[in-house]
């Protein structure tokens, strides 16, 4: 009998474990946190400008956060408004602001085909030279001319962009090769313009994914940009 009960204690013993499976955890979402110090209140209008000459259905609204400041970690990041109605001649130009004065860095003209979401990518400059630096503010807008002997009636909204170095922990969670990880920790982490780009792309990969298209709106709406929330990705320009 002893001999059977140390045979048992032992096949027991021996016996592999069963795996205990792993908690389910929800999957985490695009969740931007604007910086502290870029959280005072802006206005998407206060640089809009309708001169009579504008056609009323004319609308441009840019993609930016509430504060109306936002963040980038690129040299060359991409900007994105949307814009109505088709066969709208845009301008786009970004400026350097140093003691109150802007310098033009890139400027660029488009027609818009299709009422819609539209993207502007800065090009790299080359030459060892950076399109952005790091630690310095720029103003970009998009514009219409409505009037060619006064541009003071032309139609422009605008917006401000600081480019920022990364702390070495955002670094080493951005080196994931997931699209959605790093989609999520630029939002964690304020990064306003790599988070709607990096979503986009994830969009035009796959239009019909409906997790995208619910984080893509989740992140306008929380920006106040419902109403464009739902308007398609139409043009890429450079």
């Amino acid at each position: 009998m002893a001999v059977f009960a140390i045979a048992v204690t032992l096949s027991s013993l021996l016996t592999p474990m069963q795996a205990v499976p792993a908690p389910i955890l929800l999957s985490q979402n695009v969740n931007f946190q604007p910086p502290p110090d870029l959280t005072a209140p802006g206005s998407r209008e206060g640089g809009t400008h309708r001169g009579e000459p504008c056609p009323k259905d004319l609308s441009i609204i840019p993609l930016i956060p509430k504060s109306h400041d936002g963040l980038t970690l690129g040299e060359s990041p991409t900007f994105f408004a949307y814009v109505s109605p088709s066969s709208t001649q845009v301008e786009f130009s970004l400026l350097q602001m140093l003691d109150g004065k802007g310098t033009e860095v890139y400027k660029t003209t488009f027609k818009v085909d299709t009422p819609g979401i539209v993207e502007v990518s800065i090009p790299a400059i080359g030459d060892g030279q950076k399109s952005l630096e790091i630690g310095q503010r720029y103003e970009w807008s998009f514009s219409v001319a409505c009037d060619d002997k006064d541009a003071s009636g032309n139609y422009f909204v605008n917006g401000i962009v600081k480019r920022i170095e990364p702390q070495e922990t955002l670094k080493n969670v951005l080196a994931n090769p997931d699209p959605m990880a790093r989609a999520i920790a630029y939002a964690k982490n304020g990064i306003w313009y790599e988070t709607l780009a990096t979503l986009a792309q994830m969009r035009r990969l796959a239009p019909n994914d409906s997790r995208l298209r619910a984080e893509w709106t989740q992140l306008l709406q929380s920006q106040g940009l419902e109403s464009i929330a739902d308007q398609p990705l139409v043009q890429s320009f450079e």
